[in-house]
């Protein structure tokens, strides 16, 4: 039995000095590593970057950037990209020192406002963020040279009535166009299922999409609520509708509208207090007389109708008040 235990040890001796020379090497060679690990950690942690060719030329960027300030208008369509800016100018049109409604359920509480993203930049706001990556917009070109020594600055070259390639011009420099694309699919495809629904509730019946002020009568075509109600539901436009100008309507005269004389009318108007007021020609109009008339504020179009987010929600919106009125 002794002899047995003796070479049982002598056995597990032999195997087990390979085994603490092998750890003793690695501790050594750990150990003589040591600057070079920890190098090597310092590395890891550091934040990668890549290249983009821009109109400004060359722009190194952040690979996965984590505090970005957006002073381009593209707030909304990040946040369906998956990241949420530490700076915003995506503000209310009705109170620029607040976010517009829906960002303000959306974003962190500590977001910075930078004050509307087609006004002047508060440059000393941007500097105490720390970006990582600014977005800026047209309309903060001449600010370029001054707001790259802030950050890495990608200038987007849409302003806010060219949605669609705004929204792939950010998705393309983030990495980020699978989620954009897979986001416009979902879109369009509620879009078209929408408009065929209000088609049949409607009877085919023509849309103009009107805003009244205090002064005077804009008919839009194109842009905002008009590029939803004609562009997304594809619902069938007024004969007459004349040809934008560039901001996508034209303003008209009282005697314009009632050459229009809609079948319906999406009406965008801030106060009771405009030209419709006790018009006997708004009054007569078809769409007027048969209640079908939906009324929204200039304040939301601009909210809402340009973006990702508020996009969605308003055509939510105007699906149900049409749908509802139809089936009166």
């Amino acid at each position: 039995m002794n002899r047995l235990i003796r070479k049982t040890l002598v056995w597990l001796g032999a195997a087990l000095v390979p085994l603490l020379l092998f750890g003793c090497g690695e501790t050594d060679r750990v150990g003589g590593d040591a600057s070079a690990s920890v190098g090597s950690k310092a590395v890891a942690s550091e934040p990668e970057f890549r290249t983009i060719k821009v109109a400004q030329g060359e722009v190194r960027i952040p690979v996965k950037p984590q505090r970005i300030a957006d002073i381009s208008g593209s707030t909304e369509e990040l946040l369906t990209l998956g990241f949420t800016p530490i700076a915003s100018g995506n503000t209310d049109m009705a109170n620029a020192s607040a976010f517009t409604p829906i960002l303000k359920q959306k974003l962190p509480a500590g977001t910075i406002n930078t004050g509307w993203y087609a006004s002047e930049v508060n440059i000393e706001q941007l500097v105490s963020a720390n970006p990582d990556l600014i977005l800026a917009g047209p309309r903060q070109e001449k600010l370029y040279e001054q707001l790259s020594k802030i950050a890495p600055t990608v200038m987007v070259p849409y302003d806010f009535n060219a949605f669609r390639e705004r929204f792939a011009f950010v998705a393309d420099t983030l990495g980020k166009k699978p989620e954009m694309e897979a986001w416009l699919k979902q879109y369009d495809e509620r879009a078209s299922e929408l408009g065929k629904t209000l088609a049949a509730a409607t009877h085919n019946g023509n849309f103009a999409v009107i805003e009244a002020t205090a002064k005077e009568i804009r008919i839009y075509a194109t842009t905002g609520v008009a590029g939803m109600v004609f562009g997304d539901l594809k619902l069938p436009k007024a004969p007459g509708t004349p040809e934008p100008d560039k901001w996508g309507g034209k303003v008209t005269s009282l005697e314009g509208l009632s050459e229009l004389d809609p079948d319906h009318i999406v009406l965008m108007a801030d106060s009771e207090q405009n030209v419709l007021q006790q018009s006997k020609v708004w009054s007569g109009l078809k769409a007027v007389k048969a209640g079908n008339v939906y009324k929204l504020t200039t304040v939301q179009n601009y909210n809402e109708a340009f973006t990702a987010l508020g996009k969605k929600a308003l055509l939510e919106q105007l699906a149900k008040d049409i749908a509802g009125k139809a089936k009166r």
